[in-house]
């Protein structure tokens, strides 16, 4: 009978831990992160300071094969080269190591789930200009539209 109750706690204090444990990749923001691996001929992106921040967008421009529908409804946080992307209705994920594409573009890969990417475009004066959504980093890209205000 002794040998059924250390048996019985054992078996429960073995079970508690596994529900504790979490293969859940999500980081402080409570969404998944997705760590883009840079190819040899891309050069890590730095996001302006002058970008971050968080933005309300509508998709517009819708082009065949793209993720979403024009006026579709975003919340975009750019941090510290991060980018998290809240698209309504779907899970939210933050994206990690840009690319850079241009003098004013550097591009998130979401290579994890939509397998887009997110452009930022800055404005000459250093604000958001939009956000255009392409296919995934693979050259020629493909336009699927933009978030923009």
């Amino acid at each position: 009978m002794k040998n059924s109750i250390k048996l019985i706690f054992s078996l429960g204090i073995v079970l508690s831990m596994m529900a504790c444990t979490s293969n859940d990749t999500s980081g402080p923001t409570g969404c998944d992160e997705c760590v883009y691996t840079l190819a040899g001929n891309e050069t890590s992106g730095t996001v302006p300071s002058s970008l971050n921040g968080t933005y309300n967008l509508t998709f517009s421009s819708s082009q065949p094969g793209s993720p979403y529908a024009d006026g579709t409804t975003a919340k975009f946080t750019i941090d510290n080269n991060e980018l998290t992307v809240e698209i309504d209705g779907q899970d939210c994920i933050t994206l990690k190591n840009p690319v850079q594409f241009s003098n004013t573009e550097v591009a998130f890969n979401d290579s994890c789930t939509a397998n887009v990417a997110y452009f930022i475009s800055a404005s000459q004066n250093g604000t958001l200009n939009e956000i255009n959504v392409m296919s995934d980093s693979s050259t020629p890209f493909t336009f699927y539209g933009q978030f923009a205000n």
